[in-house]
């Protein structure tokens, strides 16, 4: 048996820790809908005791699936998903491209409809919809390109998600929806042992064929032990087996969950979903968000989260990465495979900013303080309860990482004439060695000079990048 206390003696790798930047497919067959997150629930409609921003996305789902779908359920999607465009090497290209250092596929959504080829699941993408091995694609593309390779699991959540289900006869395709939604059963009810059993062993059969590097559980504690969102009467223990077999197999692999203790992040690794953290953690955690939705969506009205822009994800990224972070940025697809110009451009342009300021980006570690200025990161935002916002930074907000002798100041603002940066004064006695020199990335060398209240570092007329800018300090 594993416990906490042995699994502790895990360590995050060192891929991990100096990737910072990594890039998540989160597609599957609800992208059909074009209507966001949670569809494959929210089209049966309001249920009692929904939440008020759920309610309001339920009504809207419902009334969009019937106008376009009619009166089907969620395994109704299955087949219409054909991902007849996909061509995960063209991705990877975009996505390498754009400076990410690791990749995550989607294997199992909430849906609980399986992207590969599952001998214990009938409902997948191999006899289902695209008749493809979805996750194994992915994984020869990322493999290719050199990539360290992730999957997420969301499938613990189908007890408590798709108990709504009304679509309970057989189909068309053959396939009995007993082995699709969970069996009925009242609100709030714990899900039997065997829900849990046949959960890990479908997650189990993907790592044993697809051997990941990083495993996505989307959860605030291992799935249905104590603590997680759809905890078994009594809790299991399965979880903890798993993360022992996982790390013999691969030492160099991680797993990460919603809510971890301090001591147990060696265990598991933190992630955090839309939820940016105020200070330098003291171990290497994630920053989960997406462009918009985490499915395609047309719709932009305030029931769905916004698209982003360049600026965001810079400044989303630099942020995370002073706290000792990485941020995994999901770009939805269309329902055929591909993405839009827009995910594109914003793709581009994040590439083009860490061609010149990747090197204080990547492989570093944090700095005494993760950075400095006014605008903090404010309560909670959106109606689930997130605090990602494209933050109104100024020029007096700074955020700091190193590499060995070298310190990075990343100004968020860009200050006209002079960046005067508060940390760096004498006075504070936080900069152990008088700097040597001085650089704007995408520049060159500036005239600085070092005072008791700050470092100040005389900058050219026009900022050689966009969103963010860099100073290098040695």
């Amino acid at each position: 048996m594993s416990d906490w206390a042995s699994l502790r003696r895990a360590r995050v790798p060192e891929w991990f820790a100096a990737a910072k930047f990594g890039i998540w497919s989160h597609w599957g067959p609800q992208s059909v809908g074009r209507s966001g997150d949670w569809y494959a629930r929210h089209l049966y409609g309001m249920r009692p005791g929904s939440e008020p921003w759920e309610r309001r996305r339920a009504e809207r789902q419902q009334a969009h699936h019937e106008k376009h779908f009619g009166r089907g359920g969620a395994k109704d999607l299955f087949s219409r998903w054909r991902a007849e465009r996909f061509d995960p090497g063209e991705l990877m290209d975009l996505y390498t491209a754009a400076g990410a250092r690791y990749f995550v596929a989607l294997a199992t959504h909430c849906d609980n409809f399986d992207l590969w080829d599952s001998r214990l699941h009938p409902w997948n993408s191999v006899r289902v919809g695209p008749r493809r091995d979805i996750v194994g694609a992915w994984r020869r593309a990322a493999r290719e390109a050199g990539l360290p390779f992730g999957l997420s699991f969301h499938q613990n959540w189908t007890w408590r998600w798709l108990d709504v289900a009304t679509d309970r006869a057989w189909d068309g395709t053959g396939l009995d929806p007993a082995d699709l939604y969970p069996e009925e059963h009242p609100p709030g009810a714990k899900p039997p042992q065997h829900v849990a059993e046949h959960f890990y062993a479908r997650v189990r059969e993907a790592l044993g064929r697809y051997r990941p590097d990083l495993v996505y559980l989307d959860d605030t504690r291992m799935p249905f032990d104590e603590g997680s969102v759809v905890e078994c009467d009594p809790p299991s223990p399965l979880g903890l087996e798993l993360l022992r077999d996982y790390y013999d197999k691969n030492p160099e692999g991680i797993v990460t969950i919603k809510q971890v203790p301090d001591e147990d992040r060696t265990a598991v690794v933190l992630d955090c979903e839309r939820r940016q953290l105020d200070d330098i953690q003291p171990h290497p955690w994630q920053f989960d968000t997406s462009d918009g939705e985490w499915f395609d969506c047309e719709d932009d009205s305030d029931l769905f989260h916004p698209r982003k822009t360049s600026r965001q994800i810079i400044h989303t990224l630099i942020d995370v990465v002073s706290k000792n972070g990485c941020l995994l940025l999901n770009i939805p697809q269309r329902a055929d495979g591909t993405v839009d110009d827009r995910a594109r451009t914003l793709l581009a342009e994040v590439g083009a900013w860490l061609e010149v300021c990747g090197e204080g980006v990547y492989g570093t570690t944090p700095w005494l303080r993760a950075g400095e200025g006014a605008t903090g990161l404010g309560g909670t935002r959106g109606y689930e309860g997130y605090n990602e916002a494209d933050h109104a930074y100024g020029p007096g907000d700074v955020r700091f990482t190193r590499r060995g002798e070298t310190l990075y100041a990343t100004l968020l603002g860009w200050p006209r004439g002079t960046a005067s940066i508060t940390s760096l004064g004498t006075t504070t006695g936080l900069l152990r060695r008088r700097p040597r020199r001085v650089e704007l990335l995408g520049h060159g060398p500036v005239g600085w000079r070092l005072a008791p209240e700050a470092l100040h570092a005389d900058l050219p007329p026009e900022p050689p990048t966009t969103a963010a800018y860099m100073l290098k300090i040695t």
